[in-house]
């Protein structure tokens, strides 16, 4: 009986390599966002994890599964049969994938607005990408049904937002940046930022990273925590269970 425990004892020693081997990690940068995921990722995983970041590292052949850290990792064209989790990829919605999304649904979003913003009657919802316009329109529709006024501005070229922005002047209880990677970036935030300390309205982001920044909150959940949500999303995939999952902050 002691040899049997002593021999199970070490096979388990020896699946821990073995299962870190089947997943390669790909980061769309070097971005501390994505390793910040990562981290978490592979903490949640139990094993060192091999990774690469596209444009300094060459891109191996897949071992059997990749958890893609950004749009660019994720939308990159796998081979057939590679088991995908995209993670930090607003905007990118690969078929067969696992999706691990950053907000919550948009109901739950909604009711964590007014518990932040009892008084708040008319929000606008900032966004650009097509790829954006369900999600929009499913929070739209979400903040109707508990009274709210949700209107969507899209801003189809970076050099409209400025004057988007000074035309709802008074028109806004609140701004909200949708997780849009064409409108989430340092030119753009520093605009939002500098005209709702100006009209003195609230602005809420879609990650930590610009709570941090200047962004009156956030209601997403942390980069760990969405790469822990990554590592329980490829387990669900290798059970056979559904591949979508929403990650809710806590």
């Amino acid at each position: 009986m002691t040899r049997a425990i002593v021999l199970l004892s070490a096979l388990g020693l020896l699946a821990l390599p073995a299962r870190a081997g089947r997943v390669l990690a790909v980061l769309s940068s070097d971005s501390p966002h994505y390793r910040r995921a990562f981290d978490g990722f592979q903490s949640a995983w139990g094993s060192s994890v091999p990774f690469v970041v596209l444009g300094r590292d060459r891109v191996p052949e897949p071992p059997g599964a990749v958890v893609a850290f950004g749009s660019r990792a994720a939308l990159r064209r796998w081979p057939a049969g590679t088991r995908l989790v995209a993670c930090l990829a607003p905007g990118a919605r690969p078929e067969a994938a696992a999706r691990i999304d950053l907000l919550p649904e948009p109901v739950l979003l909604m009711t964590r607005m007014k518990e932040l913003l009892p008084d708040l009657r008319v929000l606008r919802v900032l966004w650009s990408s097509d790829a954006e316009s369900d999600s929009v329109g499913e929070f739209v529709r979400a903040a109707a049904r508990q009274g709210l006024a949700a209107r969507s501005e899209q801003i189809l070229r970076p050099e409209e937002l400025p004057e988007r922005l000074r035309s709802l002047r008074g028109r806004a209880d609140a701004v909200w940046l949708m997780p849009d990677p064409a409108l989430v970036n340092a030119r753009d935030f520093a605009i939002l930022r500098e005209y709702a300390a100006a009209a003195r309205v609230p602005f809420l982001a879609p990650t930590e990273g610009l709570a941090r920044l200047g962004a009156t909150a956030t209601l997403a959940a942390p980069f760990r925590e969405a790469g822990r949500a990554a590592a329980e999303a490829l387990r669900a995939q290798e059970r056979g269970e559904p591949l979508r999952r929403s990650l809710q902050p806590a």
